[in-house]
């Protein structure tokens, strides 16, 4: 059994109380901190260990610990065993008696079951600059440069990759084998999406505005096939059809736009609403998207789905954690048709999640090491 156990670390400084006026800032403060150690993975058993700096003139200390499982303790260097496998927000305030200071800080705590799927889940992971693989097969392939974009060709064998540092589009066999350039000199890549059935593979040109596709082998010159779009991200194709998500500030984008795969008729598709993934339900023909509302309201970040056949017909899957200021980022979302599930990702928080195709049994998949943004589903 493979483990995610991973924490990640936010420290908040608390408000000073001073007891004596003329001295708002003291020559030494008390600052709250503390470090966990997983003491046993299957119990879920962990020690927090106290590590905060209490100074001489401070006087005595007393802690309060919560455990964001609705739980507390005052010793100073608690044992704690959670009931169930999840996140949790831990916080320690520390109360000084004779400075009169109260000091807290916080971490978030990812205490979560072994990766139990079976099939590969892909994802690259930018700021390690790797291709993962988790599940039935892992995989741990490096990459060369930065790039959000990975799409995978079931019926091929192959995953598909932008190298946007080096202006490049990639390609290599799910086990992580074989990676090499399928085309470069490209201005500029962004997500990417492939038609086995044509034999082609899509991106979005986010420096020049433009849609492009090129044949899966890598043979033939790059195509442009739709042009005048302002900042193209999200791609998806479907059963003739291409949409593509323009994610420039309103009033130029925040459109999904549809076209014929061969790029004509073009038209928007969902006016208002843009993210930077998208994926398709082919089951039952419904478009996932990331509606950031990132302009309208930083805190309303869903993850949407819309019926192909009926673009009235939008219904919001999941919560997408706004991140600072800006919100969120959803590069990649993929459907496993067999389980009827979808998989996202989100940039900022590192979380890869899962949920039933009408929002149902949301949970956390993965919390990444770095930075997850393309994902790819083998199953």
């Amino acid at each position: 059994m493979r483990y995610i156990l991973i924490i990640l670390f936010t420290v908040l400084l608390g408000a000073c109380a001073s007891i004596d006026d003329d001295f708002p800032v003291p020559p030494a403060s008390t600052v709250s901190k503390f470090s966990v150690e997983v003491l046993d993975e299957d119990e879920r058993e962990v020690q927090f260990n106290n590590e905060s700096i209490i100074p001489e003139n401070a006087g005595l200390a007393s802690y309060t610990w919560s455990f964001g499982d609705g739980t507390t303790s005052s010793e100073a260097s608690p044992i704690h065993t959670y009931e169930q496998y999840g996140e949790y927000q831990v916080k320690l305030v520390v109360l000084t008696t004779n400075s009169g200071e109260i000091k807290e800080s916080s971490q978030e705590l990812a205490l979560l079951q072994a990766v139990d799927i079976d099939f590969t889940l892909y994802y690259m992971d930018t700021d390690m600059l790797q291709i993962i693989g988790v599940g039935e097969e892992n995989v741990n392939a490096d990459i060369n440069g930065f790039g959000n974009g990975l799409a995978i060709d079931r019926t091929g064998g192959k995953l598909y990759y932008a190298d946007d540092d080096n202006l490049s589009l990639n390609i290599m066999n799910l086990d992580g084998s074989n990676p090499e350039v399928l085309y470069e000199g490209l201005t500029g890549i962004g997500s990417v999406a492939v038609d086995s059935e044509s034999g082609k593979v899509y991106w979005t040109n986010r420096t020049d505005g433009v849609v492009q596709r090129g044949n899966l082998d890598g043979t033939g010159s790059v195509e442009t096939i739709i042009d005048g779009l302002s900042l193209p991200e999200g791609i998806a194709v479907h059963n003739g059809k291409i949409y593509v998500s323009d994610v420039d500030v309103p009033p130029i984008g925040e459109n999904i736009y549809v076209a014929n795969s061969n790029g004509s008729g073009l038209e928007i598709f969902v006016a208002g609403s843009w993210g930077y993934g998208m994926a398709i339900d082919p089951e039952n023909e419904r478009l996932y998207f990331g509606d950031q509302a990132v302009y309208d309201d930083p805190e309303d970040n869903r993850l949407k789905s819309v019926d192909l056949n009926n673009n009235s017909d939008i219904a919001t899957v999941a919560t997408i954690e706004p991140i600072g200021a800006n919100g969120s980022r959803t590069y990649g979302i993929s459907i496993n048709t067999e389980e009827n599930k979808v998989y996202w990702t989100d940039r900022s928080s590192g979380r890869i999640k899962s949920a039933n195709l009408d929002g149902s049994g949301v949970e956390t998949v993965i919390v990444a090491e770095g930075s997850p943004r393309g994902i790819a589903l083998s199953f």
